[in-house]
């Protein structure tokens, strides 16, 4: 008996000792881990190196789950298709939190995993591959090239579906814009629409399950209870903190690839990027570009987020579009827009390009159909395909971000009715305008267009958790010069042609001359500086200017009245001022998000000169002014003592008195006949009694050759007409 004991006592004590051996061993048996993704995890092989090392050490450890936390916006499908294929194979349980966003990248890499559950208003999709332009192919071997990258990403979606038992057809049509998925006789992406699913769309039953994800988590510790049955969750350390060593070449793939490293420190590092978008901000293109470099700046400095202050009626939807299309879909941190208390036209477009909105007490947000840029009625085909294009990148980059996309369609196409909760917002014919309770009104549990109601910017900070230092982004030195040339352009093109013509028409160079040329400097140099023309381009543009100039010049002075050489010149002028605030690549397709459905925008966009009206109107109303500044400078400056001084001493050399030229002007007299000996455009040369002198018509012009008369003297003013053959 006490053998059997004493033999009891060895195999407990054996047994305990076993399970202390594996516990020392598996440290992680049990339990689970998190690992963040973000697109740079996913498109740089250096981190990717160093995570995956990092996930292979807790399976070694036993870990029994793995949670890929995606937040992913972006990113090249084919990169993301290669780590997906090995989330797919590791011999662990996966589980994709989709918290707020996986696209593109994010989207495959979460059909890898064995269960997918979604963050309420959180989305998943979009993800065609990305072939680069390469200008040494031809468009058919680019096509080829695509339709290989395409069949080669369907065949492996498909595979990972099959592997995880999601659906595939579901995964294709995140792929392929050309597949159409009806499930249940219910259309979910139509043909020519790349599919994004939202949070409740991906839970749908559909046959007895759910569409793609398992269902809801509102945060992590709501997965843990789920999914997770309680097991504590240990958090896996970033890539950028860890010191393994990435894989060899890594660092160079890396630098190929064009993936952010490390933020640098700046200004905005940790902090909340205010911008301001006041009354004028959006008419003017040179805000357009501040904007776009700050927040490339955030991204390159790691700002927490970016808030617009919206305060606007409207601007240019040009170059909003290309603000919602590129330069926030760029940037890596979160966006937030306040309307504070007017988000309208231009304005309603940037707060939908948001990942979230607040509304001020009494705001309103809408109105965001376009329209000519001189308010003038489109025509039926021109607004059909206008919208067509607009409501394309809206509807696009609304999924993107998680709002509802019937609300940005009625506030651009006056077609579109909007019934919510019973209630009609917007009917047929109307444009879409709502106030701020209408904005958060609660739809099937969640708000219609805005988060909340609030009271100020450090509330929309409070709500949104957000803990840096709030800084507001200004524009500085030449930028600021920037804005206000291209604000005042019209009036820099007024300077710079009447300086210019009144320098013709004079002997010598002068004042004149010298002010236009100091007018068109600032006017060039403020739009290079504010963007609109890079490199080379303004080169060329002050270039076409000076061809345009010595065109008139030759008309004036060396053929005059074979009118070619004028229309040319003014022709050539015209061109490079317009040029120059506007560029020629703005009617070109717009650049979309990556994963974006681009073929409707680009095929539908007709050319128009919208993008060009703010261009056209500065140039006439430039022109129309120096025109009008031209005629008051003919009518009294020559008379007026202080410019007649002037003109004496820069080229004259002295008084009335001393001066050969004007004391021969002194002795003319009405009535008096001569002959032309320049052309008259209305100042010129002209001889009378053996005299010559300065002259002028006062309506049309006079060839040289022709007999003329001295009609009326105004002090030093000779004002001549031809006399009849």
């Amino acid at each position: 008996m006490m053998s059997l004991r004493l033999l009891f006592s060895y195999f407990c004590l054996f047994t305990w000792a076993v399970a202390q051996e594996a516990a020392t061993q598996k440290p992680l048996a049990g339990k689970a881990v998190r690992m963040l993704v973000t697109e740079v995890d996913i498109s740089d092989p250096g981190r990717w190196s160093v995570a995956r090392q990092e996930i292979d050490k807790c399976i070694e450890k036993g870990a029994v789950v793995l949670v890929l936390d995606i937040n992913v916006t972006g990113g090249n499908a084919q990169v993301a298709m290669a780590r997906a294929e090995e989330i797919a194979r590791l011999k662990i349980r996966t589980i994709a939190f989709v918290n707020t966003s996986a696209v593109a990248g994010g989207a495959l890499v979460a059909c890898a995993c064995d269960e997918i559950w979604m963050l309420p208003g959180s989305r998943i999709g979009l993800a065609p591959p990305a072939v680069p332009e390469n200008e040494e192919l031809s468009k058919t071997a680019q096509d080829t090239l695509m339709a290989q990258s395409l069949a080669l990403l369907k065949a492996g979606v498909r595979s990972l579906c099959k592997l995880k038992n999601h659906r595939a057809d579901v995964a294709e049509a995140f792929v392929d814009k050309d597949l159409e998925l009806i499930i249940a006789d219910q259309k979910v992406s139509a043909k020519g629409e790349l599919l994004l699913l939202d949070a409740d769309q991906a839970i749908a039953p559909t046959g007895g399950a759910p569409l793609l994800a398992k269902g809801l988590c509102d945060d992590l510790t709501d997965l843990k209870a789920k999914a997770l049955g309680g097991a504590e969750v240990l958090e896996l350390k970033p890539a950028s903190e860890t010191e393994a060593k990435p894989a060899p070449g890594a660092k160079v793939a890396a630098a190929k690839s064009g993936a952010a490293t490390t933020p640098k420190k700046g200004l905005y590092t940790g902090k909340v990027v205010r911008i301001t978008v006041g009354e004028e901000d959006l008419i003017t293109p040179a805000r357009f570009e501040f904007m776009g470099r700050t927040l490339e700046r955030c991204t390159e400095e790691g700002a927490e987020a970016v808030i617009f202050d919206l305060d606007t009626p409207g601007g240019l939807a040009w170059q909003t579009t290309t603000l919602m299309m590129r330069d926030l879909q760029k940037f890596k941190g979160r966006t937030i827009s306040f309307v504070n208390p007017r988000a309208l036209s231009a304005g309603a477009m940037i707060a939908v390009a948001t990942d979230a909105i607040y509304m001020a007490p009494a705001s309103s947000v809408g109105g965001a159909t376009p329209v000519n840029g001189d308010y003038s009625e489109m025509g039926k085909a021109e607004r059909a395909k206008i919208n067509s294009a607009f409501l394309s990148m809206a509807r696009t980059v609304s999924k993107e971000k998680g709002h509802d996309p019937r609300v940005i369609e009625a506030m651009i196409d006056m077609d579109r009715e909007l019934i919510i909760n019973g209630q009609k917002l917007c009917g047929k014919g109307d444009i879409l305008t709502l106030d701020a309770n209408q904005a958060t009104m609660i739809v099937d549990g969640r708000p219609l267009f805005a988060k909340k109601i609030v009271d100020t910017f450090d509330e929309v900070k409070s709500v949104e958790g957000l803990k840096g230092e709030t800084v507001t982004a200004e524009p500085q030195g030449f930028e600021s010069i920037a804005i206000w040339v291209t604000t005042y352009a019209s009036v820099l093109i007024l300077i710079g042609v009447a300086g210019a013509y009144m320098e013709m028409q004079a002997p010598g160079f002068g004042l004149p001359g010298f002010i236009s040329i100091i007018a068109f400097g600032i006017f060039f140099f403020g739009h290079y500086v504010a963007g609109s023309l890079v490199g080379q381009e303004a080169l060329f543009a002050g270039a076409v200017l000076i061809t345009g100039l010595v065109f008139l010049v030759v008309e004036l002075f060396v053929f005059p009245g074979t009118l070619i050489f004028g229309v040319l010149g003014f022709v050539f002028i015209v061109g490079s001022l317009i040029y120059t605030m506007s560029g020629w690549e703005i009617s070109a397709p717009l650049p979309m998000p990556e994963g974006a459905d681009s073929g409707t925008a680009a095929e539908g966009l007709p050319f128009t000169l919208a993008p060009y009206a703010t261009a056209i109107r500065n140039v006439a109303i430039g022109f129309t002014g120096a025109v009008a500044l031209i005629l008051v400078m003919m009518r009294y400056l020559p008379d007026v003592g202080p410019f007649r001084r002037m003109v004496l001493a820069t080229s004259a050399g002295g008084s009335t008195e001393e001066t050969p030229e004007l004391r021969a002007a002194a002795a003319v007299r009405v009535g008096a006949a001569g002959m032309s000996r320049s052309a008259l455009r209305p100042y010129g040369t002209v001889e009378i009694d053996g005299r010559m002198v300065e002259a002028m018509v006062e309506s049309g012009y006079l060839q040289a050759g022709e007999r003329v008369q001295v009609r009326e003297v105004r002090g030093s003013k000779i004002i001549v007409e031809a006399l009849p053959s």
